[in-house]
């Protein structure tokens, strides 16, 4: 199909200086084989003059994202066939940064051929609007799943992993990333995208060697862009997850808290120099205040998790716990016909401690005693706090006598390493007694009850001042503290 001129409306050279003068938005006049007019504002917008454009070609002037599809719209238009007269369209000015425009085209006939006469209007903040939108959807979506992982409990560890895939994926220019959490005065990559694994696997950063850090000063209180890392020194080299050589010119970093307390900074990183722009930071305190609210949950949650199985003070098992599973040890050994004793552990001079130099004196003793105590037991053993002073476990496999000896050896080591608190050391010792099930009981009450006063004989004997019985009764057994 051919074009036929005598239908088309006819410009000259009239026509276009009186585009010049009335109309305001850029113009221009083209075909396939050359660019006929710009006008002044076209040149203003994009920086490129007639001879310019006519030497690169048409093409180099559309993004490549649109190249195929306006040719195919020149081509069509000018053969007469139908063709979109206004669409949207980015293009690449002379300075290189892709501006988005809508083009409302219409062929004319200039000087006996067809051309394309098209007013470009500027619609890259409408572009912009709508790419921060979609980027804000996607960020709410990522942060769902997010919300999710700490519904279904999958630990920080994930929510970091989710967190940077949905910072790398929503924030432009982001080509690799860490979640670094706060270790003392260091801090440590929990998550990364974009790194050679081994090369974070021992990785750790004094607080004050944050590009944050430096950034804010020290204050670490808000989100920063450092578009050009050589301000302070030398490019960050590293090695990418693919193998190769090479450097962060560009960051994005961003402080998180909880509880008022610094946690640790999300970084997305960037091997190109003014990568990011100052949307960035919105979507990244959009980002910032989700992990924030869901950390704090998930934190929260494992406390709760933690302690509903576990004593505060000490972190051995509490009493809940242990009794809950007793029912478990019980069935264990009626099926497999395996032996257990329980031994109950009480501290002596506890009261005394406390009166004397505090509760956090105390306090201390019961977290030595519970910190010792852990190499009395295999994995399949159980140590649980009882409450106050008293701490209660089970051992599995293992006769009286031999049990005796071993928690012999463990009060030995305890003499001979008293502990210090404010300035002052302390000897940590105990009393304890022992029931075998199956001789002394079958049920928690009836073993503990056995235990309990065989502890309590020997904790008699201790305040009268015997030391090291090996005659009496292998039941139980009390050191003297020499504290």
């Amino acid at each position: 199909m051919s074009i036929d001129l005598k239908k088309l409306e006819k410009l000259n050279t009239a026509d276009l200086q009186v585009i010049d003068r009335l109309i305001a938005m850029p113009t221009i006049l083209a075909n396939k084989n050359k660019v006929a007019y710009i006008n002044p504002q076209f040149y203003s917008l994009f920086g490129y003059d007639l001879q310019t454009l006519n030497e690169r070609g048409l093409d180099q002037f559309i993004h490549p994202i649109h190249r195929d599809g306006y040719e195919q719209l020149c081509h069509r238009a000018l053969v007469g066939d139908a063709f979109n007269e206004q669409s949207e369209l980015c293009v690449l000015p002379a300075c290189g940064s892709e501006f988005w425009v809508e083009h409302k085209t219409r062929i004319v006939n200039f000087e006996g051929e067809p051309f394309l006469l098209s007013h470009l209007m500027d619609i890259s903040e409408k572009k912009k609007g709508e790419r921060h939108l979609s980027k804000l959807l996607k960020l709410r979506e990522s942060m769902l799943g997010i919300t999710q992982s700490v519904v279904r409990a999958e630990g920080v560890i994930q929510i970091y992993k989710d967190v940077l895939k949905s910072v790398v994926s929503c924030i432009d220019n982001a080509k690799l990333g860490t979640v670094m959490l706060r270790d003392g005065d260091y801090l440590k990559p929990v998550a990364q995208i974009g790194f050679d694994n081994s090369m974070m696997t021992n990785f750790k950063l004094k607080t004050e060697d944050l590009f944050l850090y430096r950034e804010t000063k020290g204050r670490l209180d808000e989100i920063v862009i450092i578009n050009d890392l050589s301000k302070y020194g030398d490019y960050y080299g590293f090695k990418t997850d693919e193998g190769f050589e090479a450097h962060i010119k560009s960051t994005l970093s961003a402080p998180i808290y909880i509880n008022g307390r610094f946690f640790g900074a999300v970084n997305v990183d960037s091997t190109e120099t003014d990568a990011f722009v100052s949307d960035d930071i919105k979507l990244m305190t959009f980002i910032k205040s989700n992990v924030e609210i869901a950390l704090s949950n998930q934190l929260l949650y494992e406390e709760k998790a933690f302690l509903s199985r576990y004593d505060a003070l000490t972190s051995l098992y509490n009493r809940h716990y242990f009794d809950n599973m007793f029912e478990h040890v019980i069935d264990k050994s009626n099926r497999y016909g395996e032996k257990f004793n329980l031994v109950v552990f009480d501290i002596n001079d506890l009261k005394q401690i406390n009166d004397e130099h505090g509760h956090i004196a105390g306090d201390e003793l019961l977290k030595y005693f519970s910190q010792s105590s852990r190499s009395l037991i295999r994995k399949s053993d159980l140590l649980a706090r009882y409450g106050g002073d008293e701490f209660v476990g089970i051992f599995y496999n293992c006769s009286r006598e031999k049990l005796r000896k071993k928690i012999d050896t463990h009060l030995k080591s305890l003499m001979e390493q008293p502990y210090s608190f404010g300035g002052k050391p302390f000897v940590c010792s105990y009393s304890y007694g022992i029931s075998t099930y199956g001789e002394d009981g079958t049920t928690l009450s009836e073993l503990f009850r056995v235990a309990d006063d065989r502890m309590y004989q020997n904790k008699i004997r201790y305040k009268l001042g015997f030391d090291f019985l090996d005659a009496f009764d292998t039941s139980g057994y009390s050191v003297k503290s020499i504290g």
